[in-house]
């Protein structure tokens, strides 16, 4: 009888016929090198370009591959969502297609849960502050005054809530449920987990450059679902502190 892989790779994907091919080659590298079993969901997010096509193809190559077509809407929280709904693995890893996650962390993303019981890791490029360098300068602004806003109304004391890639407890992140359709899903998996009294940490890391296809990502778009999830979590742990009976950890927040 198939035992469940060791590990679900979950890679939202819309329009990345270009890099495809190369990140699932630098994915499997990095699970062999480890001997991890492990599943590698390409979740296709209605492409424009051949990306399902690709993804199908190299399926046939190896069974640890496999393509998923989402249907619409579009959105990166969609996919991440539809991924999780078909992972079988212990651990889900949300892994870009855009090949500029630094993937050599997957192997600590897996140890942390496993092994040390964490159920979120996440990849901080702001421990070093060289690691933040290739992230353009307004971003690092945004994301400094949104990590100083969750930290006053939310009490998180990670320093990259936001960033996509990260690694977490499959069973846990099931149990408290998602619902955002865009890239606002991370710090709602960040937000939900540390509510529900999850065990979170960071790994140093810094992320690579995109060299083909171009960035999906627009503040402009994503700012209203960033401003929800955060203040959903506000009134969240507002809620904790009015009813005594449902206090968590809050007058001493974990260290990561």
């Amino acid at each position: 009888m198939p035992t469940n892989p060791d590990i679900s790779i979950i890679v939202p994907c819309l329009n990345e016929e270009q890099n495809i091919s190369i990140l699932l080659q630098k994915l499997i590298a990095v699970v062999d090198s480890e001997s991890l079993s492990a599943e590698i969901l390409i979740v296709d997010d209605c492409s424009d370009d051949y990306t399902f096509r690709a993804a199908f193809l190299l399926q046939s190559s190896d069974s640890r591959i496999k393509a998923l077509h989402k249907g619409l809407p579009r959105g990166i929280g969609h996919a991440i969502r539809f991924g999780i709904d078909h992972a079988q693995g212990r651990v889900g890893v949300v892994a870009m297609g855009d090949c500029v996650d630094p993937l050599a962390a997957i192997p600590d993303f897996h140890r942390k849960i496993v092994k040390e019981g964490n159920h979120l890791v996440l990849l901080s490029r702001y421990i070093n502050h060289e690691d933040s360098r290739n992230i353009p300068l307004s971003y690092r602004f945004y994301q400094w005054w949104y990590r100083h806003l969750a930290r006053v109304f939310v009490g998180m004391p990670f320093r990259d809530i936001t960033y996509a890639f990260r690694g977490f407890d499959l069973a846990f992140i099931r149990r408290v449920g998602l619902n955002s359709g865009g890239f606002e899903i991370s710090p709602e998996i960040t937000f939900k987990i540390w509510l529900a009294n999850g065990k979170v940490c960071e790994l140093k890391g810094r992320q690579g450059r995109r060299f083909s296809g171009e960035s999906k990502f627009f503040m402009s778009k994503e700012g209203y679902g960033y401003a929800r999830v955060l203040f959903g979590a506000a009134i969240t742990r507002f809620m904790h502190f009015m009813l005594p009976s449902r206090k968590k950890r809050w007058a001493k927040p974990m260290q990561g």
